[in-house]
């Protein structure tokens, strides 16, 4: 059976889908990438039901869009998409991409897993398996300059996360600074139960090798729950570089202040001021960078992230 209608009315509907498309395109001003499948899974799991963007290119980056609503009840569209596996030229190459697909996007945020600083005498820098970090600052701690067995950095000198997304993580952070805050619902808890209820293998674990070692001398003030992650903000570390030697964990923290370590960051930085648009790392802690390092965190503090990636969207959105 031949198409229906004259050749006039037939390119007024193509025209008529066209400008729907072109119309959700430009409704898109966030992003979220994932590098790899468990973390793309917790942070569909979160954000909810998607969609396949129309017309995708072929051997182009697959974006998915939903609609999110805001702290005052408004709608709003992200676009969500995989890289093609950890490292900084494929974060790099996805944020360029969603760019050239989703042009009005103006905020993108990285969202995965990362290994954490531990503090064993500070209960308030002590960075824990399930908790997030953000990172206001990012350095590539493998750009650098050897000369006579010297070594210094260069990569010390990339973009700092957008500082819009940062004042809705303070405000965010607030939560954390009232009296009893351990025990009071935060915006990401909800998230996270949503996300652990729908992602195999996601529930929190028991098994922290830290738990025993903590002899916390500084920080007794501040009040934490020991079953609920807690947000932290500062300086991620950057590399192509899979992080398993504390010493060296140690050392990059005592000269840069770093207090997560990471693959895909460096490229979503660099990809972004390339392309004029705001971004932020969110990290879930799913080991501490030592020899110690197993996959038994990595989905539930994908979870996190993602809970926190979403509650940062919302409260941006509701300024």
């Amino acid at each position: 059976m031949g198409e229906i209608g004259s050749p006039a009315e037939r390119a007024a509907v193509r025209m008529e889908v066209v400008r729907a498309h072109l119309d959700l395109y430009s409704r898109i001003n966030y992003a979220i990438i994932n590098a790899i499948p468990h973390e793309f899974a917790s942070t569909m799991a979160v954000f909810g039901k998607t969609e396949l963007m129309p017309h995708p290119t072929k051997r182009a980056l697959r974006i998915e869009y939903l609609t999110l609503t805001d702290r005052l009840g408004d709608p709003f569209y992200v676009a969500i998409a995989g890289t093609t596996g950890p490292g900084i030229a494929q974060a790099a190459t996805a944020t360029a991409l969603i760019k050239s697909k989703c042009e009005h996007v103006r905020k993108v945020i990285l969202v995965g897993i990362a290994a954490g600083q531990e503090n064993l005498t500070d209960k308030e820098k002590d960075v824990r398996l399930g908790d997030v970090v953000i990172g206001d600052k990012l350095i590539q701690y493998d750009y650098v300059k050897r000369t006579d067995g010297k070594i210094e950095l260069r990569g010390n000198n990339l973009p700092p996360g957008d500082k819009q997304l940062l004042n809705a993580v303070d405000r965010l952070l607030s939560l954390q600074e009232r009296k009893g805050s351990s025990t009071q619902a935060k915006p990401w808890n909800e998230y996270i139960d949503r996300g652990v209820a729908e992602i195999r293998s996601a529930d929190r674990p028991k098994d922290d090798p830290n738990a025993s070692l903590r002899n916390y001398v500084k920080g007794h003030v501040y009040e934490r729950s020991d079953t609920q992650p807690n947000v932290h903000v500062g300086t991620i570390g950057s590399a192509c570089t899979l992080l398993k030697d504390a010493k060296y964990r140690d050392s990059l923290n005592a000269s840069h202040g770093t207090i997560a370590y990471e693959m895909e960051g460096a490229g979503v930085a660099v990809a972004s001021a390339m392309i004029d648009v705001g971004y932020l790392n969110v990290r879930g802690i799913c080991d501490y960078g030592d020899l110690r390092k197993s996959d038994e965190w990595q989905t539930y503090a994908s979870v996190c992230a993602a809970a926190v990636a979403r509650a940062i969207l919302e409260e941006i959105h509701s300024i």
